[in-house]
Protein backbone atom coordinates (compact mmCIF):
# COMPACT_ATOMS: atom_id res chain seq x y z
CA UNK A 1 0.00 0.00 0.00
CA UNK A 2 1.71 2.78 -1.05
CA UNK A 3 1.80 5.84 2.09
CA UNK A 4 0.53 9.18 1.68
CA UNK A 5 1.98 12.33 2.56
CA UNK A 6 0.93 13.69 5.54
CA UNK A 7 0.71 17.08 4.52
CA UNK A 8 -0.33 17.38 1.21
CA UNK A 9 -2.20 13.81 0.61
CA UNK A 10 -0.07 13.19 -2.70
CA UNK A 11 1.38 9.61 -2.95
CA UNK A 12 5.31 9.07 -1.35
CA UNK A 13 7.56 7.63 -3.37
CA UNK A 14 9.26 4.65 -3.24
CA UNK A 15 12.24 6.04 -4.84
CA UNK A 16 12.35 8.62 -2.24
CA UNK A 17 12.34 5.99 0.91
CA UNK A 18 14.90 5.33 3.25
CA UNK A 19 13.87 1.93 5.11
CA UNK A 20 15.33 1.23 8.28
CA UNK A 21 12.98 -2.11 8.81
CA UNK A 22 11.82 -3.07 12.05
CA UNK A 23 12.92 -1.23 15.05
CA UNK A 24 12.07 -1.06 18.81
CA UNK A 25 10.69 1.38 20.17
CA UNK A 26 13.25 3.89 21.88
CA UNK A 27 11.47 4.39 25.30
CA UNK A 28 11.03 0.38 25.48
CA UNK A 29 14.00 -0.34 28.18
CA UNK A 30 13.82 -3.60 30.03
CA UNK A 31 15.68 -5.74 33.01
CA UNK A 32 16.15 -8.67 30.20
CA UNK A 33 17.99 -8.82 27.07
CA UNK A 34 16.01 -8.07 24.24
CA UNK A 35 16.99 -9.06 20.52
CA UNK A 36 13.92 -11.08 20.42
CA UNK A 37 12.00 -7.71 21.58
CA UNK A 38 8.96 -6.43 19.98
CA UNK A 39 9.63 -4.14 17.02
CA UNK A 40 7.65 -2.01 13.93
CA UNK A 41 8.43 -0.73 11.02
CA UNK A 42 9.71 2.67 10.30
CA UNK A 43 10.60 4.02 6.75
CA UNK A 44 11.59 7.74 6.07
CA UNK A 45 10.39 9.71 3.04
CA UNK A 46 10.13 13.38 1.29
CA UNK A 47 6.99 13.78 -0.51
CA UNK A 48 8.33 15.21 -3.86
CA UNK A 49 4.97 17.47 -4.01
CA UNK A 50 5.37 19.75 -0.79
CA UNK A 51 8.65 18.50 0.07
CA UNK A 52 7.94 17.64 3.55
CA UNK A 53 10.36 14.96 5.31
CA UNK A 54 8.32 12.59 6.87
CA UNK A 55 7.73 8.78 8.25
CA UNK A 56 6.09 7.01 5.70
CA UNK A 57 5.55 3.50 8.09
CA UNK A 58 5.87 4.83 11.96
CA UNK A 59 3.97 2.07 14.86
CA UNK A 60 0.65 3.33 16.37
CA UNK A 61 0.69 5.57 19.62
CA UNK A 62 -0.32 2.89 21.46
CA UNK A 63 2.93 0.75 20.63
CA UNK A 64 5.37 3.71 21.65
CA UNK A 65 3.43 4.87 24.39
CA UNK A 66 6.05 4.64 27.41
CA UNK A 67 5.89 1.67 30.03
CA UNK A 68 7.71 3.43 32.80
CA UNK A 69 6.90 6.56 34.07
CA UNK A 70 9.99 8.45 34.45
CA UNK A 71 10.36 8.84 30.30
CA UNK A 72 10.66 12.81 30.01
CA UNK A 73 12.75 14.79 27.47
CA UNK A 74 14.16 18.30 27.09
CA UNK A 75 14.13 20.44 24.42
CA UNK A 76 16.18 23.52 24.02
CA UNK A 77 15.30 26.64 26.48
CA UNK A 78 18.42 29.39 25.94
CA UNK A 79 16.70 31.42 23.42
CA UNK A 80 13.23 31.94 25.30
CA UNK A 81 14.10 34.99 26.90
CA UNK A 82 14.34 36.17 23.23
CA UNK A 83 11.44 34.57 22.40
CA UNK A 84 9.36 36.34 24.88
CA UNK A 85 10.33 39.60 24.32
CA UNK A 86 9.89 39.49 20.70
CA UNK A 87 5.79 38.18 22.03
CA UNK A 88 5.33 41.03 24.20
CA UNK A 89 5.91 43.38 21.00
CA UNK A 90 3.85 41.52 18.68
CA UNK A 91 0.71 40.85 21.71
CA UNK A 92 -2.08 43.76 21.71
CA UNK A 93 -2.12 45.99 25.26
CA UNK A 94 -5.37 44.49 25.61
CA UNK A 95 -4.57 40.92 25.62
CA UNK A 96 -5.65 38.93 28.86
CA UNK A 97 -4.75 35.64 28.26
CA UNK A 98 -1.90 33.33 27.26
CA UNK A 99 -2.14 29.56 27.24
CA UNK A 100 0.32 26.72 26.69
CA UNK A 101 -0.69 23.39 25.37
CA UNK A 102 2.48 20.99 26.28
CA UNK A 103 5.38 20.43 29.04
CA UNK A 104 7.46 22.88 27.19
CA UNK A 105 5.41 25.93 27.46
CA UNK A 106 5.39 26.30 31.02
CA UNK A 107 8.98 28.34 30.92
CA UNK A 108 8.11 30.56 28.09
CA UNK A 109 5.33 31.88 29.28
CA UNK A 110 6.83 32.55 33.06
CA UNK A 111 9.43 35.01 31.11
CA UNK A 112 5.78 36.80 29.95
CA UNK A 113 5.98 38.48 33.35
CA UNK A 114 3.61 41.14 31.91
CA UNK A 115 0.87 38.62 31.81
CA UNK A 116 1.56 37.21 34.79
CA UNK A 117 -2.47 36.47 35.97
CA UNK A 118 -3.09 35.29 32.84
CA UNK A 119 -1.18 32.33 32.46
CA UNK A 120 -3.00 29.22 32.25
CA UNK A 121 -1.50 25.57 31.14
CA UNK A 122 -3.70 23.22 29.51
CA UNK A 123 -3.92 19.99 31.41
CA UNK A 124 -4.13 18.47 27.57
CA UNK A 125 -3.34 15.00 28.68
CA UNK A 126 -5.97 14.71 31.39
CA UNK A 127 -8.10 12.48 29.32
CA UNK A 128 -4.89 9.94 29.17
CA UNK A 129 -4.72 8.77 32.56
CA UNK A 130 -1.64 6.39 33.78
CA UNK A 131 -2.51 2.98 34.48
CA UNK A 132 -0.29 0.03 35.93
CA UNK A 133 1.11 -0.36 32.43
CA UNK A 134 1.18 2.48 30.62
CA UNK A 135 2.01 6.19 30.88
CA UNK A 136 1.24 8.80 28.76
CA UNK A 137 2.89 11.24 26.83
CA UNK A 138 3.95 13.38 24.14
CA UNK A 139 2.28 10.22 21.78
CA UNK A 140 -1.01 10.92 23.70
CA UNK A 141 -0.49 14.48 23.23
CA UNK A 142 -0.79 15.01 19.78
CA UNK A 143 -3.61 12.53 19.41
CA UNK A 144 -5.56 14.80 21.35
CA UNK A 145 -4.68 17.75 19.77
CA UNK A 146 -7.61 17.42 16.62
CA UNK A 147 -10.56 19.90 16.15
CA UNK A 148 -13.48 17.39 18.29
CA UNK A 149 -10.98 17.54 21.19
CA UNK A 150 -9.92 20.98 21.36
CA UNK A 151 -13.23 23.07 20.35
CA UNK A 152 -14.80 20.91 23.05
CA UNK A 153 -11.52 22.17 25.46
CA UNK A 154 -12.17 25.41 24.30
CA UNK A 155 -15.84 26.02 25.66
CA UNK A 156 -14.60 24.97 28.97
CA UNK A 157 -11.06 26.86 29.13
CA UNK A 158 -12.02 29.72 26.99
CA UNK A 159 -9.99 31.48 24.02
CA UNK A 160 -6.55 33.04 24.23
CA UNK A 161 -4.41 35.98 22.97
CA UNK A 162 -1.40 33.60 22.47
CA UNK A 163 -1.06 29.67 22.39
CA UNK A 164 2.12 28.78 22.78
CA UNK A 165 2.87 24.84 21.32
CA UNK A 166 5.98 24.39 21.53
CA UNK A 167 8.20 20.67 20.37
CA UNK A 168 4.73 18.99 19.70
CA UNK A 169 3.92 19.51 15.78
CA UNK A 170 6.50 17.61 14.87
CA UNK A 171 4.92 14.16 16.41
CA UNK A 172 1.99 14.68 15.22
CA UNK A 173 0.05 12.10 12.83
CA UNK A 174 -2.24 14.47 11.45
CA UNK A 175 -0.05 17.78 11.32
CA UNK A 176 -2.77 20.25 9.33
CA UNK A 177 -5.43 18.91 11.78
CA UNK A 178 -3.17 19.95 14.79
CA UNK A 179 -2.93 23.88 13.54
CA UNK A 180 -6.53 23.80 12.38
CA UNK A 181 -7.76 22.30 15.60
CA UNK A 182 -5.21 24.54 17.25
CA UNK A 183 -7.18 27.82 15.66
CA UNK A 184 -10.17 26.84 18.56
CA UNK A 185 -8.27 28.15 21.39
CA UNK A 186 -7.32 31.55 19.86
CA UNK A 187 -9.27 34.54 20.46
CA UNK A 188 -10.28 36.06 16.42
CA UNK A 189 -7.23 38.13 16.72
CA UNK A 190 -4.77 35.30 18.58
CA UNK A 191 -1.53 34.37 17.93
CA UNK A 192 -0.29 31.06 17.78
CA UNK A 193 3.33 30.37 18.69
CA UNK A 194 4.91 26.89 16.88
CA UNK A 195 7.77 25.79 17.62
CA UNK A 196 9.71 22.61 16.07
CA UNK A 197 13.64 21.57 15.13
CA UNK A 198 14.62 22.27 11.64
CA UNK A 199 16.08 18.66 10.07
CA UNK A 200 18.20 20.76 7.31
CA UNK A 201 21.20 19.52 9.59
CA UNK A 202 21.00 16.06 10.40
CA UNK A 203 19.97 15.48 6.77
CA UNK A 204 23.05 17.48 5.12
CA UNK A 205 25.15 16.07 7.66
CA UNK A 206 24.10 12.34 6.97
CA UNK A 207 23.37 11.44 10.55
CA UNK A 208 20.98 8.22 11.05
CA UNK A 209 20.31 8.80 14.52
CA UNK A 210 18.05 11.44 14.54
CA UNK A 211 15.10 10.02 12.76
CA UNK A 212 12.91 8.82 15.66
CA UNK A 213 9.43 6.20 15.56
CA UNK A 214 8.02 8.98 17.98
CA UNK A 215 8.79 11.79 15.41
CA UNK A 216 6.46 12.03 12.31
CA UNK A 217 7.34 14.79 10.77
CA UNK A 218 10.73 16.66 9.88
CA UNK A 219 9.82 20.48 9.30
CA UNK A 220 12.05 23.04 7.67
CA UNK A 221 11.87 26.79 7.65
CA UNK A 222 9.67 26.39 4.22
CA UNK A 223 7.93 22.88 5.00
CA UNK A 224 6.65 24.65 7.77
CA UNK A 225 5.56 27.65 6.46
CA UNK A 226 3.61 25.78 3.54
CA UNK A 227 2.05 23.73 6.42
CA UNK A 228 0.89 26.77 8.44
CA UNK A 229 -0.81 28.52 5.07
CA UNK A 230 -2.57 25.04 4.39
CA UNK A 231 -4.07 24.69 7.72
CA UNK A 232 -5.45 28.40 7.13
CA UNK A 233 -2.98 30.59 8.86
CA UNK A 234 -0.56 33.60 8.01
CA UNK A 235 3.29 33.97 9.57
CA UNK A 236 3.43 36.92 11.59
CA UNK A 237 6.59 36.88 12.69
CA UNK A 238 9.77 33.92 12.57
CA UNK A 239 13.05 33.41 14.26
CA UNK A 240 15.45 30.64 13.85
CA UNK A 241 17.93 30.16 16.61
CA UNK A 242 21.17 28.59 16.00
CA UNK A 243 21.80 25.09 18.05
CA UNK A 244 25.52 22.98 16.50
CA UNK A 245 22.98 19.97 15.92
CA UNK A 246 19.45 21.47 14.62
CA UNK A 247 18.35 24.96 15.18
CA UNK A 248 15.00 25.73 17.02
CA UNK A 249 12.27 26.98 14.09
CA UNK A 250 9.96 29.47 16.11
CA UNK A 251 6.74 30.46 13.98
CA UNK A 252 4.38 33.32 15.29
CA UNK A 253 0.96 32.55 13.63
CA UNK A 254 -2.47 34.41 12.98
CA UNK A 255 -5.49 32.48 11.27
CA UNK A 256 -6.87 33.77 8.31
CA UNK A 257 -9.54 31.50 8.16
CA UNK A 258 -8.22 31.10 4.25
CA UNK A 259 -6.83 27.37 3.99
CA UNK A 260 -4.48 27.13 1.27
CA UNK A 261 -5.16 24.03 -1.51
CA UNK A 262 -2.39 22.25 -3.10
CA UNK A 263 -2.58 24.09 -6.45
CA UNK A 264 -2.00 27.05 -4.39
CA UNK A 265 0.50 26.82 -2.37
CA UNK A 266 3.91 29.50 -2.35
CA UNK A 267 6.63 27.15 -3.50
CA UNK A 268 6.42 25.91 -6.99
CA UNK A 269 10.04 23.89 -7.70
CA UNK A 270 10.47 21.20 -5.36
CA UNK A 271 14.16 20.10 -4.62
CA UNK A 272 14.31 16.78 -3.38
CA UNK A 273 18.31 16.08 -4.02
CA UNK A 274 19.61 16.67 -0.96
CA UNK A 275 17.23 14.15 0.76
CA UNK A 276 17.94 11.67 -1.79
CA UNK A 277 21.62 11.39 -1.16
CA UNK A 278 20.41 11.20 2.76
CA UNK A 279 19.28 7.81 1.03
CA UNK A 280 22.22 6.66 -1.11
CA UNK A 281 24.62 7.73 1.50
CA UNK A 282 23.11 4.96 4.92
CA UNK A 283 24.34 1.70 3.14
CA UNK A 284 27.57 3.09 2.87
CA UNK A 285 27.39 5.02 6.64
CA UNK A 286 26.39 1.69 8.47
CA UNK A 287 29.05 -0.15 6.56
CA UNK A 288 31.74 1.97 7.79
CA UNK A 289 30.81 1.73 11.38
CA UNK A 290 30.39 -2.00 11.39
CA UNK A 291 33.70 -2.05 9.63
CA UNK A 292 35.34 0.33 11.84
CA UNK A 293 34.15 -1.10 15.02
CA UNK A 294 35.42 -5.02 13.76
CA UNK A 295 38.52 -3.86 13.34
CA UNK A 296 38.45 -2.26 16.76
CA UNK A 297 37.18 -5.63 18.12
CA UNK A 298 39.75 -7.78 15.88
CA UNK A 299 42.18 -6.06 18.59
CA UNK A 300 40.41 -7.92 21.49
CA UNK A 301 39.45 -4.51 22.66
CA UNK A 302 35.68 -2.79 22.95
CA UNK A 303 33.41 -0.03 21.57
CA UNK A 304 31.26 1.93 24.56
CA UNK A 305 28.51 4.42 23.79
CA UNK A 306 27.73 7.33 26.47
CA UNK A 307 24.38 7.98 26.61
CA UNK A 308 21.21 6.27 26.80
CA UNK A 309 18.43 8.86 24.86
CA UNK A 310 16.36 7.89 21.86
CA UNK A 311 19.40 8.87 19.37
CA UNK A 312 21.99 6.95 20.75
CA UNK A 313 19.28 4.10 20.61
CA UNK A 314 18.50 4.48 16.92
CA UNK A 315 22.36 4.76 15.94
CA UNK A 316 22.91 1.11 17.67
CA UNK A 317 19.64 -0.53 15.98
CA UNK A 318 19.49 1.58 12.66
CA UNK A 319 22.99 1.20 11.72
CA UNK A 320 23.09 -2.40 13.25
CA UNK A 321 25.41 -2.52 15.66
CA UNK A 322 23.66 -4.41 18.73
CA UNK A 323 26.78 -6.39 17.98
CA UNK A 324 29.04 -4.02 18.39
CA UNK A 325 29.04 -1.90 21.11
CA UNK A 326 29.99 -3.95 24.43
CA UNK A 327 27.71 -1.19 26.79
CA UNK A 328 26.09 2.03 26.99
CA UNK A 329 26.93 4.26 29.97
CA UNK A 330 24.45 6.40 31.21
CA UNK A 331 24.25 7.61 35.25
CA UNK A 332 20.61 8.23 35.54
CA UNK A 333 19.52 5.76 38.01
CA UNK A 334 16.29 4.42 36.12
CA UNK A 335 18.43 3.24 33.62
CA UNK A 336 21.07 1.44 35.56
CA UNK A 337 20.50 -2.34 35.28
CA UNK A 338 18.57 -2.26 31.83
CA UNK A 339 19.03 -3.41 28.58
CA UNK A 340 18.87 -0.25 25.12
CA UNK A 341 15.77 -1.40 23.81
CA UNK A 342 16.12 -4.06 20.74
CA UNK A 343 18.98 -5.65 22.00
CA UNK A 344 21.60 -7.29 24.80
CA UNK A 345 22.94 -4.00 25.41
CA UNK A 346 23.31 -3.29 29.03
CA UNK A 347 23.21 -0.12 30.32
CA UNK A 348 26.19 0.75 32.73
CA UNK A 349 27.05 3.49 35.28
CA UNK A 350 30.66 5.41 34.35
CA UNK A 351 32.04 4.08 37.21
CA UNK A 352 31.63 0.54 35.61
CA UNK A 353 32.51 2.04 32.30
CA UNK A 354 35.54 3.36 33.63
CA UNK A 355 36.78 0.21 35.14
CA UNK A 356 36.01 -2.02 31.98
CA UNK A 357 40.18 -1.69 30.72
CA UNK A 358 39.36 -3.64 27.67
CA UNK A 359 36.98 -1.02 26.50
CA UNK A 360 39.47 1.38 24.26
CA UNK A 361 36.96 3.86 22.56
CA UNK A 362 33.87 5.38 23.60
CA UNK A 363 31.25 7.33 21.51
CA UNK A 364 29.65 10.33 22.89
CA UNK A 365 25.83 10.25 22.09
CA UNK A 366 25.00 13.35 23.98
CA UNK A 367 24.72 16.74 23.10
CA UNK A 368 27.94 18.33 22.13
CA UNK A 369 27.38 21.02 24.76
CA UNK A 370 28.52 18.43 27.32
CA UNK A 371 31.51 17.12 26.01
CA UNK A 372 33.53 18.74 27.57
CA UNK A 373 31.40 18.04 31.34
CA UNK A 374 31.93 14.35 29.84
CA UNK A 375 35.65 13.95 28.85
CA UNK A 376 36.32 15.71 32.63
CA UNK A 377 34.23 12.95 33.69
CA UNK A 378 36.22 9.98 31.92
CA UNK A 379 39.57 11.86 32.47
CA UNK A 380 40.78 8.20 33.87
CA UNK A 381 39.97 6.61 30.43
CA UNK A 382 41.93 8.60 28.53
CA UNK A 383 44.71 8.97 30.48
CA UNK A 384 45.24 5.33 29.83
CA UNK A 385 45.24 5.97 26.34
CA UNK A 386 41.10 5.67 25.84
CA UNK A 387 39.29 7.56 22.42
CA UNK A 388 36.61 9.47 23.03
CA UNK A 389 34.34 10.30 19.01
CA UNK A 390 30.84 11.35 19.10
CA UNK A 391 28.68 9.88 16.81
CA UNK A 392 26.93 13.30 15.42
CA UNK A 393 28.67 14.63 12.41
CA UNK A 394 28.22 17.61 13.61
CA UNK A 395 30.36 17.76 16.91
CA UNK A 396 33.93 18.88 16.68
CA UNK A 397 35.60 15.96 18.14
CA UNK A 398 34.60 14.14 14.86
CA UNK A 399 32.97 10.54 14.43
CA UNK A 400 34.70 7.21 14.51
CA UNK A 401 33.92 7.12 10.62
CA UNK A 402 35.95 10.36 10.38
CA UNK A 403 39.40 8.94 11.94
CA UNK A 404 38.44 4.83 11.25
CA UNK A 405 42.14 5.29 9.53
CA UNK A 406 43.56 5.09 13.32
CA UNK A 407 41.93 1.50 13.48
Amino acid sequence: MIALCLQCQNPLSRQLTLTLGDLPACNRFKKKAQTASEKHPVSISVCSACNLVQLSKFPPVGFVRPRVPWIQYNEPTVHLAHVSQRLLKLLSNNATKIMGIGPFDSLLLEKLVHYAEFRVILDIAKPTQSSAEYFPYLESIQELLRPESLSKMAIKQGTADLVSCRYLLEHSHAPIATLQALHYLLKPDGLLLIEVPDSSKFIGAFDYSFIWEEHICYFTESTLYDCARRAGYQVIDFQRHKGVLEDALVFVLQATGLPIGNNETQRKIIHTDQFEHYIHKFVSVRAQYQLAIENIQGQFEKVALFGAGHQSIMFINALELQAHISCVIDDCLNKEGLFIPGTSIPIVSSERFLADQSISVCLLGINPALENKIRIKCAAFLDRGGKIYSIFPGSSLGTLIDHQTDY
